[in-house]
C-alpha cells in the first residue's frame, strides 16, 4: 500500500461469517449446537441464528474462536395475499441484536406468529415474552409497504437493532417496493438457499435501492436450515473477535460479500481506485452513472485499477474468480471518503 491511501478493505483473509441460519428452533433440522459444529468444521467463525419468530439468547455457543449472534427473521406480507405466509410478494427482514442479552422481538404480526405456532410447533412460549414491549406490530395492510417498513425499522433503530431484507427475488419484490425504505441497515446480494431453490442472484436490487439514495450494505448469506450451506458468506475485518466486535463490524461496512471468490485489498487515492483479488477471471468497478470491467488474459488477475470520474456519486466493486466464484465489496459513497 503506498502512503496516504485510505483503506477500503486490509489484505487479510479476515473471518469467514454467515449471518442467516435456521435451527430446530423454527424450521431447520439442526440443533443450535449442530449448526455451530458444522459451521466451525467448515472454517466459519461467526454464525447469527435468525430463526423465524423465535429469538434466543445464543452467548452459549462463544467460545475464543467463534461468535454466535442471535437475531430472528420476521415476515411481513400484503393482507390481500390469501393462504400461508410465503404464498407470494413479501418482506422477510433479518433482526439482529445489539446485545447478546437482547432477544426481545418487534414486528411479529398476529398471523405470522400463529402461523410458525402451529406449523412449525416449536414456539411455546407467550408472545408477551418473546416480544419487545409485548405488543404485535400494527401496521396497515399486514404490515408490508415502504411506509409500514420505514415505521418497524425506525423502532428497530430505537432499540439498536440492525436489520436486513432478505432475499428480494425469492420474495417477488418490485422496484416500488424497495425504493423509499429509510434505515435498512442491508440487502442480501446473494441467498444460496434460494438460489439452489432456482432463483436468481440479488446483485440488481442493490443497485436499485443504491441508486434510490439509500446508504446499505451487502450480504451474501446461506439461509441454511441444515440442507444447503456453505454456499454464501462474508469476509469480515471486526477489531476483535466478540460479540461487540462483529456487531460493530456489521454495523460499519467493514466486510465484503463472497460467494468464493477472495478480495485482497482494496484503497482509493486520490481519483483512483486500486483492488486485490486472488485468481480474478474479471473485476468489474460498478457506479451510479457507469461500469468498467477488467478481464483476465493469460493468466488471472490479482489487481486493477479504476478511476473516479465526477460523475461518480458511489461505486463497488464486484470480482469473479476462475472458479465462477464471486465477491462483492459495499458501496463506497465520493462524498465519505
Amino acid at each position: 500500500m503506498v502512503k496516504g491511501m485510505k483503506v477500503l478493505l486490509p489484505e487479510e483473509k479476515g473471518y469467514k461469517a454467515n449471518l442467516h441460519c435456521h435451527t430446530t428452533g423454527s424450521d431447520g433440522v439442526l440443533t443450535p449446537e449442530q449448526m455451530k459444529k458444522a459451521y466451525k468444521d467448515n472454517g466459519f467463525s461467526i454464525l447469527a441464528f435468525t430463526d423465524h419468530a423465535y429469538m434466543e439468547a445464543r452467548s452459549a455457543l462463544n467460545d475464543e474462536n467463534f461468535v454466535a449472534l442471535s437475531g430472528y427473521e420476521n415476515h411481513l406480507e400484503p393482507t390481500w395475499i390469501k393462504g400461508k405466509p410465503r404464498s407470494t410478494k413479501c418482506y422477510h427482514l433479518n433482526f439482529y441484536s445489539p446485545d447478546p442479552k437482547k432477544v426481545g422481538m418487534i414486528g411479529i404480526t398476529d398471523y405470522y406468529f400463529d402461523f410458525c405456532t402451529k406449523v412449525y410447533r416449536k414456539l411455546d412460549r407467550l408472545p408477551t415474552e418473546l416480544l419487545e414491549n409485548g405488543e404485535y406490530f400494527k401496521g396497515a395492510d399486514g404490515g408490508f409497504g415502504v411506509k409500514n417498513l420505514n415505521g418497524l425499522l425506525k423502532q428497530a433503530a430505537e432499540l439498536g437493532y440492525f436489520v436486513v431484507l432478505n432475499h428480494p427475488d425469492w420474495s417477488r419484490l418490485a422496484a416500488e417496493d424497495i425504493c423509499g425504505i429509510k434505515g435498512l441497515g442491508g440487502v442480501e446480494i446473494f441467498n444460496y438457499g434460494s438460489f439452489v431453490g432456482g432463483c436468481t442472484e440479488d446483485e440488481a436490487y442493490y443497485d436499485v435501492m443504491l441508486r434510490d439514495g439509500q446508504k446499505l450494505y451487502c450480504f451474501s448469506n446461506d439461509d441454511n436450515h441444515g440442507d444447503t450451506g456453505f454456499g454464501g458468506y462474508n469476509v469480515m475485518y471486526p477489531e476483535k473477535l466478540t460479540y461487540g466486535g462483529v456487531f460493530e463490524c456489521m454495523k460499519s461496512g467493514k466486510f465484503y460479500a463472497s460467494t468464493g471468490a477472495a478480495i485482497r485489498g482494496a484503497y482509493v487515492d486520490g481519483n483512483k481506485v486500486y483492488v486485490g483479488a486472488e485468481n480474478a477471471k474479471s473485476i468489474a468497478f460498478r457506479a451510479d452513472g457507469y461500469s468498467r470491467n477488467v478481464w483476465a488474459a493469460e493468466k488471472p488477475l490479482t489487481h486493477a485499477e479504476f478511476e473516479l470520474n465526477e460523475s461518480v456519486r458511489y461505486f463497488r466493486i464486484a470480482v469473479t474468480d476462475t472458479s465462477g466464484g464471486k465477491a462483492y465489496t459495499n458501496a463506497f459513497f465520493k462524498e465519505e471518503l
